[in-house]
């Protein structure tokens, strides 16, 4: 009998604890209602990070239309007026230009930019607005153009840089925060531009 009382209990502070909770979750909603709009029907404004429509903090996703009206240009999320998951970018015949994402108004993952034909322009990781990973970027041409490695924001391991035409800009690893190779300049001139 006292082990059926003791599984009452258990069973009645798990329900109580799980229908407040759920109560918390619902009050959060009314308070922070999302919406969609467009930025032409709204006042917009953005102040130290804090994104305000019609004087509000804004939890909601709002987007931007090409000239043409019909269009999508870019669409953006906040949250309680802080960026918040993901944003994108897009060319006027409708193919994406780019995606990044955010969490509580700081860049987080990954990052990408497209050529208008689709092909990749950029590719980025970042974990707290912060460089993490390999960061990598294309020319028009699809040439690789750089080719880094990030840790907590700063340069690490491997770092290349060229320019357009394929020469090398820089060349270098970063090992025990120290710099080897080329870094692609001396006294503020490129080296490869150099007469020797």
């Amino acid at each position: 009998m006292e082990r059926q009382v003791l599984q009452l209990i258990s069973i009645s502070l798990f329900i109580v604890v799980f229908s407040f909770s759920c109560e918390q979750k619902q009050e959060k909603e009314k308070v922070l209602p999302l919406e969609t709009v467009l930025v032409d029907t709204v006042k917009v404004k953005s102040s130290k990070g804090v994104f305000y429509v019609n004087g509000k903090r804004f939890s909601g996703t709002i987007y931007w239309n090409y000239p043409n009206g019909l269009d999508t240009l870019r669409v953006r999320r906040y949250y309680d007026g802080l960026k918040e998951g993901t944003w994108s970018r897009y060319y006027p015949n409708k193919m994406l230009e780019e995606v990044r994402t955010y969490k509580e108004g700081k860049k987080e993952g990954t990052q990408v930019g497209y050529f208008p034909d689709g092909r990749t322009r950029f590719i980025t990781h970042f974990k707290n607005d912060l460089y993490e990973g390999n960061a990598q970027a294309w020319s028009v041409a699809g040439r690789l153009i750089r080719n880094q490695n990030y840790h907590e924001g700063q340069e690490t391991g491997v770092q290349q840089v060229w320019y357009d035409n394929g020469k090398v800009k820089a060349n270098y690893v970063i090992k025990d925060g120290r710099r080897f190779g080329l870094l692609g300049t001396k006294n503020c001139i490129n080296v490869s531009d150099e007469t020797f």
